[in-house]
């Protein structure tokens, strides 16, 4: 699950993060070289971290659970985005995965009943062949 701050608050956290360690062992070693060596660590660390190919263990109704709220429009700021954006183990889920940036939006309603469709085949533990044409 992703965490989403935005603004004021999220330019303070990164900050405190990357910060507040390297100040405290800055006064407890009275070094000044640990402001710049702690926070380029945990950069580098959360780059590392990142790029790992770590890909979320889901099952399809599980899925289907995520993606509904998009269809219902109950889904909140990011959540659509965090279903849709993290790798899946799952290869076939995952090629399904992909197909997925067609639904973002739902003008029409063939799009809305086609996402539809999905949804309920991967409620019944199917996984739907999906056209990547708009």
């Amino acid at each position: 699950m992703a965490i989403h701050l935005s603004g004021g608050s999220g330019c303070v956290t990164v900050l405190a993060i990357l910060f507040v360690p390297a100040a405290i062992v800055t006064y407890c070693l009275n070094d000044p070289r640990w402001l710049v060596i702690i926070p380029v660590a945990i950069v580098a660390a959360g780059l590392l971290i990142a790029a790992l190919p770590i890909k979320r263990k889901v099952t399809p109704q599980q899925w289907a659970l995520e993606l509904e709220p998009h269809l219902l429009g109950t889904d909140g700021r990011g959540d659509w985005d965090d279903a849709t954006s993290i790798a899946l183990g799952d290869p076939q889920l995952e090629a399904l995965r992909h197909k997925m940036h067609k639904f973002d939006l739902l003008p029409t309603e063939k799009r809305r009943k086609e996402f539809e469709g999905i949804i309920a085949a991967l409620k019944r533990g199917e996984i739907p062949d999906v056209s990547d044409e708009w």
